[in-house]
Protein backbone atom coordinates (compact mmCIF):
# COMPACT_ATOMS: atom_id res chain seq x y z
CA UNK A 1 0.00 0.00 0.00
CA UNK A 2 3.02 2.34 0.92
CA UNK A 3 4.20 1.71 -2.62
CA UNK A 4 1.17 2.48 -4.08
CA UNK A 5 1.29 5.59 -2.18
CA UNK A 6 4.97 6.67 -2.97
CA UNK A 7 4.15 5.74 -6.87
CA UNK A 8 1.44 8.25 -7.15
CA UNK A 9 2.02 10.19 -4.37
CA UNK A 10 2.02 13.47 -6.50
CA UNK A 11 -1.84 12.77 -7.61
CA UNK A 12 -3.13 12.04 -4.45
CA UNK A 13 -1.50 14.63 -2.36
CA UNK A 14 -3.40 17.18 -4.71
CA UNK A 15 -6.74 15.35 -4.32
CA UNK A 16 -6.85 15.38 -0.79
CA UNK A 17 -5.11 19.32 -1.02
CA UNK A 18 -8.33 19.92 -3.06
CA UNK A 19 -10.64 18.06 -0.88
CA UNK A 20 -9.52 19.81 2.11
CA UNK A 21 -9.80 23.63 0.26
CA UNK A 22 -12.95 22.37 -0.10
CA UNK A 23 -14.23 21.78 3.32
CA UNK A 24 -12.58 24.81 4.46
CA UNK A 25 -14.96 26.97 1.78
CA UNK A 26 -17.92 24.91 3.62
CA UNK A 27 -16.84 25.37 7.10
CA UNK A 28 -15.98 29.18 6.06
CA UNK A 29 -19.37 29.79 5.14
CA UNK A 30 -21.21 28.46 8.41
CA UNK A 31 -18.71 30.47 10.35
CA UNK A 32 -16.49 28.14 11.84
CA UNK A 33 -13.39 30.21 10.80
CA UNK A 34 -11.29 28.41 13.48
CA UNK A 35 -11.81 25.33 12.35
CA UNK A 36 -11.31 26.40 8.20
CA UNK A 37 -8.10 27.39 9.02
CA UNK A 38 -7.33 24.41 10.51
CA UNK A 39 -8.06 22.62 7.30
CA UNK A 40 -6.36 25.26 5.58
CA UNK A 41 -3.40 24.78 7.14
CA UNK A 42 -3.59 20.57 6.58
CA UNK A 43 -4.09 21.36 2.93
CA UNK A 44 -0.96 23.84 3.06
CA UNK A 45 0.95 21.05 4.42
CA UNK A 46 -0.45 17.86 2.49
CA UNK A 47 -0.29 19.96 -1.03
CA UNK A 48 3.18 21.95 -0.47
CA UNK A 49 5.07 19.33 0.94
CA UNK A 50 6.72 17.61 -2.15
CA UNK A 51 7.66 20.91 -3.44
CA UNK A 52 8.72 21.93 -0.20
CA UNK A 53 10.86 19.31 -0.13
CA UNK A 54 12.12 19.36 -4.08
CA UNK A 55 12.44 23.07 -3.33
CA UNK A 56 15.07 22.58 -0.23
CA UNK A 57 17.06 19.86 -1.89
CA UNK A 58 17.83 22.37 -4.59
CA UNK A 59 18.89 24.76 -2.20
CA UNK A 60 20.99 22.85 -0.07
CA UNK A 61 22.53 19.96 -2.50
CA UNK A 62 22.46 22.26 -5.91
CA UNK A 63 22.65 26.12 -3.94
CA UNK A 64 19.79 26.96 -6.89
CA UNK A 65 17.05 29.07 -5.99
CA UNK A 66 13.39 27.72 -7.80
CA UNK A 67 10.06 28.61 -7.71
CA UNK A 68 8.86 26.16 -5.57
CA UNK A 69 10.35 27.92 -2.65
CA UNK A 70 9.35 30.98 -3.91
CA UNK A 71 5.69 29.14 -3.61
CA UNK A 72 5.82 27.83 -0.54
CA UNK A 73 6.61 31.34 0.88
CA UNK A 74 4.29 33.20 -1.10
CA UNK A 75 1.67 30.82 0.53
CA UNK A 76 3.06 31.74 4.25
CA UNK A 77 2.97 35.01 3.35
CA UNK A 78 -0.57 34.78 2.86
CA UNK A 79 -0.99 33.01 5.53
CA UNK A 80 0.15 35.44 7.90
CA UNK A 81 -1.75 38.04 6.55
CA UNK A 82 -4.89 36.28 7.10
CA UNK A 83 -5.78 34.63 3.50
CA UNK A 84 -5.54 31.48 4.43
CA UNK A 85 -7.72 29.85 1.78
CA UNK A 86 -5.55 31.89 -1.05
CA UNK A 87 -2.79 30.15 0.95
CA UNK A 88 -4.20 26.69 0.07
CA UNK A 89 -5.10 27.61 -3.42
CA UNK A 90 -1.76 28.37 -4.21
CA UNK A 91 -0.59 25.40 -2.66
CA UNK A 92 -2.97 23.57 -4.69
CA UNK A 93 -2.32 24.90 -8.52
CA UNK A 94 1.33 24.19 -7.58
CA UNK A 95 0.67 20.89 -6.60
CA UNK A 96 -1.61 20.13 -9.40
CA UNK A 97 0.99 21.37 -11.82
CA UNK A 98 3.66 18.48 -9.93
CA UNK A 99 1.20 16.36 -10.65
CA UNK A 100 0.62 17.43 -14.29
CA UNK A 101 4.20 17.22 -14.82
CA UNK A 102 4.13 13.43 -13.32
CA UNK A 103 1.41 12.35 -15.42
CA UNK A 104 3.15 13.44 -18.51
CA UNK A 105 6.34 11.95 -17.64
CA UNK A 106 4.56 8.49 -16.90
CA UNK A 107 2.88 9.07 -20.33
CA UNK A 108 6.10 9.30 -21.73
CA UNK A 109 7.24 6.21 -20.16
CA UNK A 110 4.25 4.54 -21.64
CA UNK A 111 4.96 5.52 -25.05
CA UNK A 112 8.33 4.46 -25.61
CA UNK A 113 7.27 1.25 -23.68
CA UNK A 114 4.97 0.53 -26.51
CA UNK A 115 7.21 1.59 -28.98
CA UNK A 116 9.49 -1.51 -27.84
CA UNK A 117 6.81 -3.40 -28.18
CA UNK A 118 7.04 -3.66 -32.26
CA UNK A 119 10.18 -5.18 -31.96
CA UNK A 120 10.06 -8.73 -30.95
CA UNK A 121 11.38 -9.93 -28.09
CA UNK A 122 12.62 -13.65 -29.07
CA UNK A 123 14.03 -14.13 -32.47
CA UNK A 124 14.60 -17.46 -34.69
CA UNK A 125 18.32 -17.85 -34.80
CA UNK A 126 19.79 -20.61 -37.61
CA UNK A 127 22.50 -22.41 -36.27
CA UNK A 128 25.72 -23.56 -38.54
CA UNK A 129 23.56 -27.10 -38.51
CA UNK A 130 20.53 -25.65 -39.72
CA UNK A 131 18.39 -26.31 -36.65
CA UNK A 132 16.13 -23.07 -35.36
CA UNK A 133 17.06 -21.61 -31.94
CA UNK A 134 14.60 -19.51 -30.17
CA UNK A 135 16.78 -16.74 -28.74
CA UNK A 136 16.64 -13.45 -26.82
CA UNK A 137 16.72 -10.68 -29.49
CA UNK A 138 19.00 -8.86 -27.03
CA UNK A 139 21.26 -11.69 -28.17
CA UNK A 140 21.50 -11.28 -31.96
CA UNK A 141 25.14 -10.14 -32.80
CA UNK A 142 26.16 -9.22 -36.54
CA UNK A 143 26.36 -12.20 -38.69
CA UNK A 144 24.24 -14.51 -37.28
CA UNK A 145 21.13 -16.07 -39.44
CA UNK A 146 17.73 -15.57 -38.48
CA UNK A 147 14.75 -16.86 -39.69
CA UNK A 148 11.73 -14.77 -40.00
CA UNK A 149 7.81 -16.66 -40.27
CA UNK A 150 4.95 -15.80 -42.02
CA UNK A 151 2.97 -12.70 -40.27
CA UNK A 152 6.22 -12.12 -37.62
CA UNK A 153 7.82 -8.98 -36.95
CA UNK A 154 11.50 -8.74 -38.60
CA UNK A 155 13.18 -8.77 -35.33
CA UNK A 156 16.80 -6.96 -36.06
CA UNK A 157 17.79 -5.01 -38.97
CA UNK A 158 19.77 -6.90 -41.73
CA UNK A 159 20.07 -8.66 -45.26
CA UNK A 160 17.93 -10.62 -46.96
CA UNK A 161 19.62 -14.33 -47.81
CA UNK A 162 16.65 -15.32 -49.23
CA UNK A 163 15.38 -14.91 -52.88
CA UNK A 164 12.33 -12.70 -52.46
CA UNK A 165 10.49 -11.42 -49.26
CA UNK A 166 7.29 -9.24 -49.01
CA UNK A 167 7.74 -6.48 -46.08
CA UNK A 168 5.34 -4.14 -44.57
CA UNK A 169 7.13 -1.03 -43.42
CA UNK A 170 4.33 0.85 -41.94
CA UNK A 171 5.94 1.21 -38.86
CA UNK A 172 9.10 2.56 -40.24
CA UNK A 173 7.63 4.87 -42.96
CA UNK A 174 3.83 4.97 -42.85
CA UNK A 175 3.67 3.39 -46.42
CA UNK A 176 0.83 -0.06 -45.45
CA UNK A 177 1.52 -1.07 -49.39
CA UNK A 178 3.92 -4.32 -49.03
CA UNK A 179 7.42 -3.54 -50.31
CA UNK A 180 8.97 -6.10 -52.56
CA UNK A 181 12.36 -7.15 -51.51
CA UNK A 182 15.43 -9.42 -53.32
CA UNK A 183 17.80 -11.51 -52.46
CA UNK A 184 20.94 -8.99 -50.74
CA UNK A 185 18.58 -6.13 -49.92
CA UNK A 186 18.37 -4.15 -46.61
CA UNK A 187 15.37 -5.57 -43.94
CA UNK A 188 14.32 -3.26 -40.85
CA UNK A 189 13.78 -4.51 -37.57
CA UNK A 190 9.61 -3.84 -36.82
CA UNK A 191 8.82 -4.47 -39.65
CA UNK A 192 6.29 -7.43 -40.38
CA UNK A 193 6.56 -10.15 -42.95
CA UNK A 194 3.35 -10.51 -45.03
CA UNK A 195 4.84 -13.22 -47.72
CA UNK A 196 6.67 -16.58 -47.04
CA UNK A 197 9.05 -17.58 -44.63
CA UNK A 198 12.75 -16.25 -45.17
CA UNK A 199 16.16 -16.21 -44.23
CA UNK A 200 18.24 -13.00 -43.47
CA UNK A 201 21.57 -12.28 -41.94
CA UNK A 202 21.80 -9.86 -38.95
CA UNK A 203 24.04 -6.87 -40.49
CA UNK A 204 23.72 -4.23 -37.36
CA UNK A 205 23.78 -4.99 -33.58
CA UNK A 206 20.85 -4.22 -31.62
CA UNK A 207 21.95 -0.43 -30.37
CA UNK A 208 22.42 0.32 -33.85
CA UNK A 209 19.17 -0.71 -35.66
CA UNK A 210 17.04 1.94 -37.20
CA UNK A 211 13.73 1.37 -34.70
CA UNK A 212 16.44 1.74 -31.77
CA UNK A 213 17.88 4.85 -32.79
CA UNK A 214 14.04 5.72 -33.78
CA UNK A 215 13.08 5.03 -29.93
CA UNK A 216 16.32 7.60 -28.70
CA UNK A 217 15.37 9.90 -31.01
CA UNK A 218 12.07 9.99 -28.87
CA UNK A 219 13.56 10.04 -25.26
CA UNK A 220 15.81 13.38 -26.34
CA UNK A 221 12.75 14.63 -27.57
CA UNK A 222 11.14 14.36 -24.77
CA UNK A 223 14.03 15.53 -21.99
CA UNK A 224 14.56 18.53 -24.64
CA UNK A 225 12.49 21.38 -23.16
CA UNK A 226 11.02 23.91 -25.59
CA UNK A 227 11.76 27.56 -25.83
CA UNK A 228 9.43 28.07 -23.45
CA UNK A 229 10.27 25.92 -20.80
CA UNK A 230 13.78 26.49 -21.56
CA UNK A 231 13.61 30.35 -21.27
CA UNK A 232 11.23 29.59 -17.57
CA UNK A 233 14.38 27.18 -16.70
CA UNK A 234 16.98 29.76 -17.73
CA UNK A 235 15.64 32.89 -15.75
CA UNK A 236 13.91 30.94 -12.40
CA UNK A 237 16.80 31.02 -10.37
CA UNK A 238 17.13 35.10 -10.93
CA UNK A 239 13.68 35.89 -10.91
CA UNK A 240 13.67 33.47 -7.45
CA UNK A 241 16.33 35.55 -6.27
CA UNK A 242 15.08 38.81 -6.83
CA UNK A 243 11.61 38.69 -5.81
CA UNK A 244 13.05 37.47 -2.26
CA UNK A 245 15.29 40.54 -2.46
CA UNK A 246 12.68 43.27 -3.45
CA UNK A 247 10.20 42.07 -1.00
CA UNK A 248 11.95 42.85 1.78
CA UNK A 249 13.40 45.94 0.42
CA UNK A 250 9.97 47.11 -0.32
CA UNK A 251 8.65 46.46 2.91
CA UNK A 252 11.71 48.40 4.61
CA UNK A 253 11.34 51.58 1.95
CA UNK A 254 8.08 52.21 1.59
CA UNK A 255 7.07 53.33 5.30
CA UNK A 256 9.85 56.30 5.17
CA UNK A 257 9.09 56.92 1.14
CA UNK A 258 5.28 56.81 1.43
CA UNK A 259 4.53 57.10 4.51
CA UNK A 260 2.97 54.20 5.75
CA UNK A 261 2.86 51.93 8.62
CA UNK A 262 4.75 48.99 9.50
CA UNK A 263 1.43 47.06 9.44
CA UNK A 264 0.75 48.64 6.03
CA UNK A 265 4.38 47.90 4.50
CA UNK A 266 4.62 44.24 5.75
CA UNK A 267 0.20 43.94 4.41
CA UNK A 268 1.32 44.85 0.85
CA UNK A 269 4.86 43.05 1.12
CA UNK A 270 3.24 39.99 1.51
CA UNK A 271 0.64 40.95 -1.33
CA UNK A 272 3.52 41.67 -3.55
CA UNK A 273 5.13 37.84 -2.90
CA UNK A 274 1.89 35.98 -3.35
CA UNK A 275 1.26 37.79 -6.63
CA UNK A 276 4.81 37.71 -7.85
CA UNK A 277 4.81 33.69 -7.65
CA UNK A 278 4.53 32.85 -11.24
CA UNK A 279 2.22 29.91 -10.64
CA UNK A 280 0.54 29.61 -13.97
CA UNK A 281 3.34 29.93 -16.02
CA UNK A 282 5.08 26.79 -14.38
CA UNK A 283 1.83 24.69 -14.15
CA UNK A 284 1.70 25.08 -18.23
CA UNK A 285 5.03 24.95 -19.97
CA UNK A 286 6.78 21.61 -19.33
CA UNK A 287 3.52 19.52 -18.83
CA UNK A 288 1.98 20.66 -22.10
CA UNK A 289 5.30 20.18 -23.87
CA UNK A 290 5.52 16.46 -22.38
CA UNK A 291 2.38 15.68 -23.52
CA UNK A 292 2.47 17.06 -26.71
CA UNK A 293 5.47 14.49 -28.02
CA UNK A 294 3.94 11.79 -25.76
CA UNK A 295 0.40 11.71 -27.84
CA UNK A 296 2.46 12.60 -31.35
CA UNK A 297 4.16 9.53 -30.72
CA UNK A 298 1.36 7.14 -30.33
CA UNK A 299 0.18 8.81 -33.48
CA UNK A 300 3.14 7.75 -34.94
CA UNK A 301 4.61 11.82 -35.26
CA UNK A 302 8.20 12.09 -34.19
CA UNK A 303 9.02 15.32 -32.76
CA UNK A 304 13.42 16.05 -32.50
CA UNK A 305 13.02 18.24 -29.82
CA UNK A 306 10.29 20.58 -27.73
CA UNK A 307 11.49 23.39 -29.61
CA UNK A 308 10.53 21.63 -33.11
CA UNK A 309 6.77 21.66 -31.73
CA UNK A 310 7.21 25.73 -30.68
CA UNK A 311 8.22 26.09 -34.53
CA UNK A 312 5.74 24.19 -35.90
CA UNK A 313 3.28 26.75 -34.61
CA UNK A 314 4.81 29.36 -37.47
CA UNK A 315 4.68 27.01 -39.94
CA UNK A 316 2.32 28.00 -42.80
CA UNK A 317 2.84 25.15 -45.28
CA UNK A 318 4.59 21.60 -45.46
CA UNK A 319 6.23 19.78 -48.59
CA UNK A 320 5.99 16.07 -48.75
CA UNK A 321 7.66 13.87 -50.24
CA UNK A 322 5.22 11.09 -51.46
CA UNK A 323 1.48 10.87 -50.55
CA UNK A 324 2.06 7.50 -49.11
CA UNK A 325 2.89 8.95 -45.69
CA UNK A 326 -0.51 11.03 -46.17
CA UNK A 327 -3.04 8.17 -47.10
CA UNK A 328 -3.98 4.59 -45.32
CA UNK A 329 -2.15 3.00 -48.12
CA UNK A 330 -5.15 0.09 -48.18
CA UNK A 331 -7.08 0.56 -51.14
CA UNK A 332 -10.89 -0.06 -51.02
CA UNK A 333 -13.81 -0.45 -53.10
CA UNK A 334 -16.21 2.88 -52.80
CA UNK A 335 -18.16 2.10 -55.64
CA UNK A 336 -19.19 -1.09 -58.03
CA UNK A 337 -21.69 -1.84 -61.14
CA UNK A 338 -22.77 -5.16 -62.28
CA UNK A 339 -24.23 -6.29 -65.57
CA UNK A 340 -27.84 -7.71 -64.98
CA UNK A 341 -26.60 -11.44 -65.82
CA UNK A 342 -23.73 -11.30 -63.38
CA UNK A 343 -24.39 -12.86 -59.96
CA UNK A 344 -23.37 -10.56 -57.22
CA UNK A 345 -23.04 -12.54 -54.35
CA UNK A 346 -20.45 -14.88 -56.18
CA UNK A 347 -18.84 -11.78 -57.60
CA UNK A 348 -18.57 -10.05 -54.28
CA UNK A 349 -16.52 -12.93 -52.77
CA UNK A 350 -13.97 -12.54 -55.50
Amino acid sequence: MFRKYKQHAALINTIICAFLILVGIILNSLDLFTYSIKIYLLAFIIGGFLSAKEGLNELIKDKHFNVDLLMILAAIGASVIGYWMEAALLIFIFSLAETMEKMAEEKTKNTMTELLKITPDLARRISTDGTIDIISTQELEVGMFVQVPKGETIPIDGELTSEYAVINESAITGESIPIEKKNKENLTGGTLNEGETFEMQVTKNIDNTLFSKIIRLVDEAQSSPSHTASFIENIESIYVKIILLGVPLFILLTPSILNWSWEQAFYRGMVLLTVASPCALIASATPATLSAISRATRRNMLFKSGNAIDVLNQVKAIIFDKTGTLTIGQPTVQESFYMSNVEQKELKKY
